[in-house]
């Protein structure tokens, strides 16, 4: 079993009313990564607003400036075009949404279509920037998609997959057990599945991640709550899975251990 990949979605939540916004700023998101690179994180997942390209290379520069862990742009929903430009700062991963975005925020709904020409674009995009994908996975239907890009020599293996639980809207699937299995048993041979939740009992499949070789996703974005009522930083987060994997004797991965994992050079 590889060691743990623990990756650290330092963003502002969309989901979770009465969670202030912290994170616009470059300085206070930085300070927040590190800390969390230092607990055991190898990547940190970010966001800036999708057109402001300023903001995502001032996002870059600080988190560098303090810490060697990777980086993963978010926000699939971006267009190709805003992608061009924030893809020259060079993260090593790029999220990008399989499927119809359908989720549910606090302040609007989200309903996107994400077509094939879209995808292959992007594909080549990565390719040509050497930029890594990290494929966005509500339902095992989006395996397809993702044999699809595979049969057009769009992608290699590693597969980097980050399969979401809990999230509102029509992409929700129960964050369960049952649920878990079902999605784990049916990945595309190579993937290497990340596990994102946004519920209460988060840790529950997180635990389960661990124990059964996958990967975990966590912090102020997807599940902010260290308990019900108590708000926990990136670093608090990180700090609890990586004891959990201790305690359930896996070993937390470096940076350069989960690049070896994920075929990612530096």
């Amino acid at each position: 079993m590889d060691k743990l990949i623990i990756t650290n979605c330092a963003a502002d939540t969309s989901m979770h009313p009465g969670v202030p916004a912290r994170f616009a700023d470059s300085n206070t998101l930085a300070a927040s990564v590190e800390e969390a690179s230092r607990a055991g994180a190898a990547i940190a997942h970010i966001h800036a607003p999708p057109n402001n390209f300023d903001a995502w290379e001032s996002h870059s520069k600080a988190i560098r400036d303090r810490c060697g862990v990777m980086l993963q742009y978010g926000i699939s929903t971006q267009s190709v075009e805003q992608r061009r430009e924030v893809i020259k700062n060079k993260p090593e991963m790029i999220s990008v949404a399989l499927n119809a975005h359908s989720l549910v925020f606090l302040n609007r709904d989200m309903m996107m279509l994400h077509p094939r020409e879209e995808l292959e674009e992007l594909m080549r995009m990565c390719n040509d920037n050497g930029v890594k994908p990290e494929f966005e996975v509500f339902g095992l239907g989006e395996m397809w998609l993702l044999n699809d890009l595979a049969e057009k020599g769009l992608i290699e293996p590693p597969f980097i997959l980050t399969i979401f639980f809990g999230r509102p809207g029509g992409c929700w699937s129960p964050a369960t057990m049952e649920e878990f299995l079902n999605r784990t048993a049916g990945l595309v041979d190579g993937s290497v599945y990340v596990t994102s939740v946004t519920d209460p009992n988060a840790i529950n499949m997180h635990t389960m991640a661990v124990m059964r070789g996958g990967h975990v996703r966590v912090g102020s974005e997807d599940e902010p709550y260290l308990a019900p009522g108590v708000l926990g930083d990136n670093g608090e987060h990180v700090v609890r899975m990586a004891r959990i994997a201790g305690d359930l004797n896996r070993e937390v991965a470096t940076v350069d251990e989960a690049r070896d994992i994920l075929k990612i050079p530096a």
